[in-house]
């Protein structure tokens, strides 16, 4: 008697807490997926992809002008009869 109300219990018990996780999953991922959370989602990734942008562009500026004074060096190209 004990045995079959105790697993009655527990089952119940179980039920109860997967259902309220459940609910919660459903919740959290209805509110990710609002427009208006969508939008902002998108402006945040689209602002972070310039910040990379322009730091890659930033680095790539610095790394050419590295590698044309090293190549000036190397075969010794004077700066002053630059035609630009």
């Amino acid at each position: 008697m004990f045995k079959r109300l105790f697993f009655t219990v527990l089952g119940i018990g179980i039920g109860v807490a997967v259902g309220i996780w459940a609910v919660r999953k459903v919740e959290d991922t209805s509110r990710r997926l609002r427009p208006d959370a969508l939008a902002s989602s998108a402006a945040d990734r689209a602002a972070a992809f310039g910040d990379r942008l322009r730091l890659a562009v930033e680095q790539g500026r610095v790394a050419a002008a590295r590698k044309e004074t090293e190549l000036r060096t190397v075969y010794r190209v004077d700066t002053s009869s630059d035609l630009s």
